[in-house]
């Protein structure tokens, strides 16, 4: 299945490693939101950031949820996850 990971800033989509603001990843069919957020992690160790809470620096939603919300539901096959600083808004 593909996912498409759609970043709020170029800024954001470096620390994970992509040059683009949109990329798709590829990733099983039976596959829940939280292995797109194991998969999300596993891009920031290999992009050189080793510590795990700077995951909580970022939001990652998927159809208005925040996929840590959703973790162990089923993907939906047409999803696309915005990933945003936690921090924004307000």
């Amino acid at each position: 299945m593909e996912v498409r990971i759609r970043y709020l800033s170029h800024e954001i989509a470096k620390s994970f490693g992509s040059s683009d603001k949109v990329e798709t990843i590829h990733i099983s069919d039976d596959s829940k939101y939280g292995d797109v957020l194991s998969r999300l992690r596993e891009k920031l160790k290999h992009h050189g950031e080793v510590d795990e809470r700077l995951l909580d620096t970022f939001v990652f939603i998927c159809g208005g949820k925040a996929l840590l919300s959703i973790k162990d539901e089923a993907l939906n096959s047409d999803c696309e996850v915005m990933v945003g600083y936690a921090d924004t808004g307000g």
